[in-house]
This record gives C-alpha cells, structure tokens and sequence, in this order.
C-alpha cells in the first residue's frame, strides 16, 4: 500500500458462503509436514474422500468443510498441539502460487498483501481478509464466518504463515505490535511467544496481526513492477475461471424451497446448512438486497400461486407444502398478497383457463 493511502482505507473481500471450496495450495502445507515427519495422512484422504490426484493438481480445489478437517485430523494425528505455527515456519516462498508471487514482487509489503487479499479467492472462498490503516496502526485480518470462527490450528498457522512470509518478503525482522487469535488462551504459549515475539490476546472476535503504519511501507526484496503485472495478469485470469457463484439469497432461497414442507425455516436452521452464523447471514442478504423473511414470504406467494393451478391439490395440501402450521394460516397469509382467497383465485384460474 502506498503511503498516500488514507487511514480508513480498507481491503477486503468478503464471500459468501454457500459453495465454499479451498485451493489444494492451501492444504499441501500440512500434507508436506506430515511427510516430512514420516507421518502418512493416506489414510485421512481416503477418510474425507480426497482423490491424491487432485493434489497433483495446482489449480484443484476441495470443499471448504473437507479442508477444515484435514487440518484438524492432521492435528490429532501428529500430536502437536502447535501444529499451525510449525507449519507456518516451513513454508516457503511460492507455496501459494502465482498469487504468492504476485505479492512478493509489489513494492512495499502493504501493496503485497493488497494484492494478496485482492485475489484470496483463488486460496480460499469463505474468509474475509483485510488490510487496515487506523489509528497510525497496520491490522492483518482474517474471519472465517462460522459458529466458532477458525479452528485454532487453521487460525495459528494464517498469522504465522502471514509473519513468515513478511519477514521472507522484506528481509527484515518483522515483529507485530499484537497478536490476536479467535481461540481460548491454549494451555502453553511458548511456540506463540517464540515466533511471534509480540503481546498475544486470545477470544479475540478475529485473527489479526497488528503492527505500526510504518509496516506497510517496507520495501519488498523482490520487487520488480514489470513482472508483478504480468503474474497480475495471469492472477486475475485464473480468478476469471473460478465457477461463478449465485447470491447468498440464491443459496437460501433454494434450501428455504427444499425444506419448506417440513415447516417454516428458521434463520439460525440454514445459517447453519450454509455454515454461517446467524448474523453473517443476515449481512449478506441485505447485501444482496433482501431479507430472510422477505425471501420466505416471495417463495411461497410464488409456490402458492404454481400449486393453485393444479386442481389435484387441495388448499389443505398447498398449505402444508408450504410449510404452514394450518390451512387458516395459508388462507391469511395468500389474502394479504394477492386480496383474495386461494379458493377465489383457484375459481378465477378455472374459468379463465377451463380444461380442454
């Protein structure tokens, strides 16, 4: 970032969850630590249904809740409870790719992890990752929205993996002013203490890595703005490729549609099917312009309308098609949309439209 950015100046990307998936550069970290340490995770890809030959693969990508517990099997596995920051230590520079490069070749370590953040799609589809100036302070974040937030080894390996690679980038001893982890206080923090060399504050409401303003402006070893634009060309041309995703209102709407038979859906019941928190949820759909309730409501004046028009129904049917605890509810709730009845509009549909 360059330093006539203004002091709010923030860059993010925030994603909806509902077709969530992880690049295969994400979870090669902690399958090279396992093989190095002679430990063999054959056994926890076959158990998650991970194909070794996806892996081969640098532009694959596995579902988001595989990924997760990969690294939490990995964990038990390896009986490190540090195991994230020990990963973190190892990585070196290109393990993520041509977005890895892409960073490491911008001018400053601000304008690295810019970019960084710009295109964390390609590494990761559900994180919301930013880059702040506030208060003459630089603050790395990262948010998984999920009940619970990251796991506390998905969470340790970001930062330090962050760390590591400013300190690889720049060539200088990059030492945070705070550390702040989502995750209760574990139960030894000397590999914290060891790595980070900082405060540390944990049940914090995100990751973060705060340092001073001056952070961003550290010249990149690397830099080299001839090359960063073209491997910034090739970044944003394999985003371009990834599948396109709907709305988060697309996603609710098609599992309010699927489950509406079983009764009215509850914000907090899909949160959870999209693995989200109630409130992230609730965000995203007024990003999108809507609300849950508006989008129960607009489902089932259209549902009611397309079951009206078959005469094998009965209202009472329809009804509990729509999830509706009685017909009496349905006949209220069809009146304030429409101004009539389902049995009028029914009788109308019929006369218009007799049977041939």
């Amino acid at each position: 970032m360059t330093g006539n950015a203004r002091s709010t100046d923030r860059i993010r990307q925030a994603t909806p969850a509902h077709t969530t998936s992880v690049s295969v550069l994400s979870v090669r970290p902690v399958l090279a630590y396992l093989a190095s340490n002679r430990q063999d995770y054959a056994a926890i890809l076959e158990e998650h249904g991970i194909s070794p030959d996806v892996l081969d693969n640098p532009e694959g990508r596995v579902p988001h809740t595989v990924a997760m517990r990969l690294w939490e099997s990995a964990e038990r596995l390896s009986r490190d409870p540090d195991l994230g920051l020990h990963i973190a230590e190892a990585i070196q520079p290109g393990s993520f790719g041509a977005l890895d490069y892409a960073a490491r070749t911008s001018a400053t370590i601000g304008e690295g992890f810019a970019c960084f953040f710009r295109y964390h799609r390609l590494l990761h589809d559900l994180p919301e990752v930013a880059l702040e100036l506030k208060d003459r302070r630089a603050i790395l974040s990262h948010y998984i929205p999920l009940p619970g937030t990251a796991p506390r080894v998905v969470s340790e390996f970001v930062l330090a993996a962050w760390l590591v690679a400013a300190r690889q980038a720049t060539g200088a001893d990059c030492v945070p002013l705070e550390v702040r982890f989502p995750h209760a206080e574990p139960a030894s923090t000397t590999e914290h203490r060891r790595i980070f060399r900082a405060p540390l504050v944990f049940s914090f409401r995100r990751s973060e890595l705060v340092f001073s303003r001056e952070w961003v402006d550290l010249p990149m070893l690397k830099a080299d703005p001839v090359l960063r634009n073209i491997i910034e060309d090739h970044v944003h041309a394999l985003l371009r490729s990834l599948p396109s995703r709907g709305t988060t209102a697309d996603a609710v709407r098609d599992l309010v549609a699927r489950n509406l038979c079983q009764g009215e859906p509850t914000l907090e019941a899909i949160a959870s099917r999209l693995h989200l928190s109630s409130r992230t949820l609730h965000r995203y759909l007024v990003e999108d312009g809507t609300s849950f309730r508006d989008i129960i409501r607009d489902l089932r004046r259209e549902l009611a309308l397309m079951h009206l028009d078959n005469r094998n129904l009965a209202i009472g049917e329809i009804a509990f098609l729509l999830g509706f605890s009685e017909p009496s509810a349905f006949h209220r709730a069809f009146k304030r949309w429409t101004g009539c009845p389902p049995q009028e509009h029914r009788f109308a549909r019929t006369v218009s439209t007799p049977d041939t």
